[in-house]
């Protein structure tokens, strides 16, 4: 049983991880069908059985806490409601009907077109009247309903068009199709995306919304002057969010100069002891830098500009410390990569 379990899992992994990672310096056509084709076909399937497992142990845990009473089980009610309304709007209701209106009589296509224009208040009624008069035999309504009843109501409702009520129903031939499986997921006013728009995506604003507070204290706490790399990350933050809101323009470039002058003292102030000679110093630097800026006329040179300092760190020093970060997750893949190839990393097991 412990073979099964251990052994197995570790030779399975070293096969395909091998065969995957060098498949493509192998002069073979079945070996590059299975490493452009196969495998990707199988991680798919692997994927699908894992997320499949880890919402069953998401929804069993959050059931056995609620059974349970532990700390806010109310929660967790919540989630387990959650996650069957999710499973029903998905798998079991479609909630995905729309309506095909058929044999259109040419002296309708005008009052047809002003009651679906004051239905929808979307498309205009000149847009409508092209699409009957181009397709007069069969048009569909550019909504879907939740349910058929919804639907029924939509065109037995009257709308008021030049004083006089008028309904959908008593005027043309319609039928109540639904969209095919599927299709009812991505659809705007099906149950599923009612749900994502109603429930799911303020939901997540909400938690980026709390989440900000937390970046402002973590914020506070990295931008406090202790060191060098403090004081460049504060000066560098500070540059880069007053150059991307419209205020940035209007700072003036001596405000700029000062900015920078206090920087270059920030990194020179561990080797300045004396702290009169120190502020003395920033004094004389600013009110040279005032009067010299003030008669070669500084306030045209670009460096001393918001935008140009923004735009020149957002393109050069975070490109570069961006592609470090990538090429040190990529080594520490390739490094996991192999720890488990050659059966080193075994957390896959549990161990």
């Amino acid at each position: 049983m412990i073979f099964l379990k251990r052994h197995i899992p570790i030779v399975i992994v070293i096969f395909v991880g091998f065969l995957t990672l060098f498949g493509h310096f192998i002069n073979s056509d079945s070996v590059q069908e299975f490493v452009d084709n196969d495998s990707t076909q199988w991680f798919d399937i692997i994927a699908a059985f894992a997320i499949f497992l880890g919402a069953l142990n998401m929804l069993k845990l959050q059931i056995l806490k609620v059974l349970y009473r532990k700390k806010n089980w109310q929660y967790s009610v919540l989630a387990v409601f959650g996650f069957f309304f999710a499973v029903f709007a998905g798998f079991f209701f479609k909630g995905a009907n729309y309506i095909n209106i058929n044999e259109l009589n040419e002296e309708n296509f005008v009052l047809v077109s002003k009651i679906i224009h004051k239905k929808l208040n979307k498309s205009s009624e000149n847009v409508i009247y092209q699409k009957i008069i181009n397709n007069p035999d069969s048009i569909n309504i550019d909504m879907v309903f939740i349910s058929k009843n919804s639907a029924i109501n939509f065109m037995e409702k009257d709308v008021m068009i030049d004083n006089k009520p008028y309904s959908l129903s008593s005027i043309v031939n319609y039928k109540i199709k639904e969209h095919p499986w599927g299709a009812h997921i991505s659809l705007k006013g099906s149950l599923f995306s009612w749900m994502f728009f109603n429930i799911f995506t303020p939901l997540s604003a909400t938690m980026f919304a709390l989440l900000a507070f937390f970046v402002a204290s973590a914020s506070y706490r990295a931008f406090r002057i202790r060191n060098f790399e403090a004081t460049l990350l504060l000066i560098s933050g500070i540059i880069l969010m007053l150059g991307r809101v419209p205020a940035g323009e209007l700072i003036p470039w001596w405000l700029v100069l000062t900015v920078m002058i206090f920087g270059v003292y920030a990194i020179l102030a561990p080797f300045i002891k004396n702290k009169k000679i120190f502020s003395y110093s920033i004094i004389f630097t600013l009110i040279f830098s005032y009067i010299t800026g003030s008669v070669l006329g500084w306030n045209d040179l670009s460096i001393l500009k918001i935008t140009t300092l923004q735009n020149w760190i957002y393109s050069y020093p975070t490109t570069a410390g961006s592609r470090a970060l990538m090429i040190g997750i990529a080594l520490g893949i390739i490094g996991t990569s192999f720890r488990i190839i050659i059966g080193k990393e075994r957390s896959f097991l549990g161990e």
